[in-house]
């Protein structure tokens, strides 16, 4: 069986080595194991075509989503299926999925004029995050209008989300399909931190995250807020770093799905509105 790796090489000088570890032991498993990096090709999207049994995307770049799509649409299966990680790249999808399903996330606005951010801003301290993205990407946390002078496009949608006073240390889950990892959101310079327990209502919000988006490999920022923990972001190809049971659990995983142990997911479940729920968009309009 075939399995190939959409990687992006732009942020690191090399392929993430989790995944290049992961890809050692599906090799020495008996699987074909190829990976490439859209980047660095030159492809035609009319002659793109599914030739491997599985595609595993482990890339937030634009171009490696559209390729994902492509495939996707010519019938490839991924780990992550395109449509969950489209969603999840989205943040105005994803927080709109997450606060349906039930899974606590801070109240949420989106708009693209700065005038309305400026005025956001004098009631309350918000964060400002761009409109897609993933774990780790540049955040402003806003007090004042004037903290908002380092929007770099100001004309560009943005995701606003209140500002939750941290009751802990804030934490990056990572989840291979059931097994959930806990490590402190690192800092940089900092030397890395070891793994934490995951408690039992932690894990379920993780493991319901996953079922919203129909993902089975992903990463969560998460904040203890005064009410228990807030989901603040999702990333759909997450790198595991500082976890040194990640290769053989996401090999394990992969090999699973492509012998049948565990099911195909190709779209997304359909979004059913939690009880006593309203959208974030719903609620920005009221």
């Amino acid at each position: 069986m075939k399995i190939h790796f959409l990687l992006d090489q732009r942020v690191q000088p090399e392929p993430n080595a989790t995944f290049v570890a992961a890809m050692a032991l599906l090799a020495d498993q008996g699987f074909t194991v190829s990976r490439g990096i859209p980047e660095t090709a030159l492809l035609c999207p009319d002659r793109l075509c599914a030739r491997h049994d599985m595609y595993v995307l482990k890339s937030c770049s634009e171009l490696a989503l559209s390729v994902a799509a492509v495939l996707h649409d010519r019938g490839g299966q991924f780990l992550n299926p395109y449509p969950a990680c489209a969603l999840a790249q989205n943040r105005i999808t994803a927080v709109s999925r997450l606060a349906a399903a039930g899974v606590p996330v801070p109240r949420s606005w989106v708009s693209a004029d700065f005038a309305m951010l400026c005025e956001l801003a004098l009631e309350q301290p918000v964060v400002v995050k761009p409109y897609r993205g993933a774990c780790g990407a540049v955040q402003i946390v806003a007090h004042s209008p004037d903290d908002l002078a380092a929007i770099p496009l100001r004309d560009q949608p943005v995701l606003v989300q209140e500002y939750i006073d941290s009751r802990g240390p804030d934490l990056r889950i990572q989840v291979i399909g059931e097994e959930v990892f806990a490590v402190p959101v690192p800092v940089a310079g900092a030397a890395p931190l070891p793994l934490l327990s995951v408690d039992d209502p932690l894990r379920e919000i993780a493991l319901r995250c996953g079922r919203v988006f129909g993902l089975s490999v992903y990463g969560l920022d998460v904040i203890e807020g005064p009410g228990g923990p807030v989901i603040v972001d999702v990333d759909h190809a997450p790198g595991f770093a500082g976890i040194a049971a990640a290769p053989a659990a996401l090999a394990r995983h992969i090999a699973d799905v492509l012998e049948g142990r565990k099911p195909v997911v190709r779209h997304p479940p359909t979004l059913h509105m939690a009880p006593g729920r309203t959208s974030f968009l719903q609620a920005a309009a009221a």
